[in-house]
């Protein structure tokens, strides 16, 4: 009965998944430059000086210029990418990376009413599941995907 309800909270999430394009895939994004110009500003400052002391010290080489510009570009080929992971039932109150990346998700997503009434008139829960749920979403006002997934998990 668990796998059924894990189900049908996974066709909720993939219709968020689909309507908000999370699919695991990178983009290329400009966002944090644009976000974080002064910072992206310093790097290149940073990295112009530290070419400057390769430069003026006799103790560098060419290779030691190759290996210094290798590892800025490097380092900003992953500032010009964004992954926006999608969200897992698989996921809920476990340590994943997708969590690392998009935080608590199962804790800040909220569930839409319709997904609520659904399973309220649906026969994938019980009728004590069905009472929790309903006293739940009155005393908060809004249920998270973790409160609906821990329902058979406590």
């Amino acid at each position: 009965m668990s796998n059924e309800l894990n189900a049908v909270l996974q066709k909720e999430l993939d219709r968020i998944n689909k309507e908000e394009q999370r699919n695991d895939r990178p983009y290329f994004d400009i966002s944090f430059i644009k976000q974080y110009s002064g910072l992206y500003l310093l790097m290149c400052f940073l990295f112009i000086l530290t070419m400057g002391l390769l430069i003026y010290s006799d103790s560098f080489g060419t290779i030691e210029y190759i290996v210094c510009c290798a590892i800025f570009a490097v380092c900003n080929f992953f500032f010009f990418f964004h992954v926006n992971p999608s969200y897992q039932v698989k996921d809920i109150d476990r340590g994943a990376w997708r969590n690392c990346y998009t935080g608590d998700w199962y804790m800040e997503v909220h569930v839409e009413e319709a997904f609520i009434q659904s399973l309220l008139a649906g026969n994938v829960l019980t009728e004590i599941e069905k009472n929790t749920l309903k006293s739940q979403y009155e005393k908060k006002g809004h249920l998270y995907f973790a409160d609906i997934y821990r329902l058979r998990t406590r």
